[in-house]
């Protein structure tokens, strides 16, 4: 690869991983090429192989980039001076952000590549590291519920963390099978079961 400057490379280097999340997300994971990747960056194919080795390599750094920013978005959430705005917060930025065509293009791969890590063991590796990283990081959070007399102190922080992982997993899912699934209803309605005591009245908002 020529010299290039440090900018120039990341701008490159986030070219193709946008490039790479349109193909995978309209031609799926399987069926797209890096001749795809290629005419749809406007890059030779020589500059995508000089950043990535393939395809696998080209989703796991998009997966990474992801549990980076999805990390600081918790981390944000959980900075909130309390429990109610938090939960409104993640569930602003983890469901309510599912109308952004962009969140969902995001989405629709994730689905795909959790059935790649089945039987690609680097793909699993990237999945469960970022479902770790979510149980580490609302743990937490569920502690200080239970401390507050919010939720059940029998309730095992670490499995409830799942829970609500498994929740974002679950609606992902079901909207790439149906886009008609009505997000605003659905974060009404989490926010609720998160805390019965809410109306939920302020998860449709933004």
């Amino acid at each position: 690869m020529p010299r290039i400057s440090a900018a120039r490379a990341n701008e490159q280097r986030g070219r193709i991983l946008d490039a790479a999340l349109t193909c995978f997300a309209r031609e799926g994971f399987h069926a797209a090429t890096v001749q795809d990747i290629v005419e749809e960056s406007g890059l030779s194919p020589g500059a995508i192989y000089g950043y990535f080795k393939g395809k696998t390599e080209i989703a796991m750094a998009i997966a990474a980039e992801r549990h980076a920013m999805e990390r600081q978005r918790m981390e944000s959430a959980l900075a909130a001076p309390d429990i109610d705005t938090s939960l409104r917060q993640l569930v602003e930025g983890f469901v309510l952000e599912l109308r952004n065509p962009n969140e969902r293009r995001w989405r629709h791969l994730a689905v795909q590549l959790w059935a790649e890590s089945l039987s690609n063991p680097r793909l699993k590796r990237e999945a469960l590291a970022g479902v770790s990283q979510a149980v580490d990081v609302l743990s937490p959070m569920i502690a200080q519920a239970q401390r507050q007399g919010r939720w059940p102190k029998h309730l095992d922080p670490a499995s409830a963390a799942r829970v609500m992982v498994a929740t974002l997993q679950g609606i992902s899912l079901q909207l790439a099978w149906d886009e008609r699934v009505d997000i605003e209803r659905f974060a009404v309605a989490l926010r609720i079961m998160l805390d019965p005591g809410a109306d939920g009245s302020g998860a449709a908002t933004g």
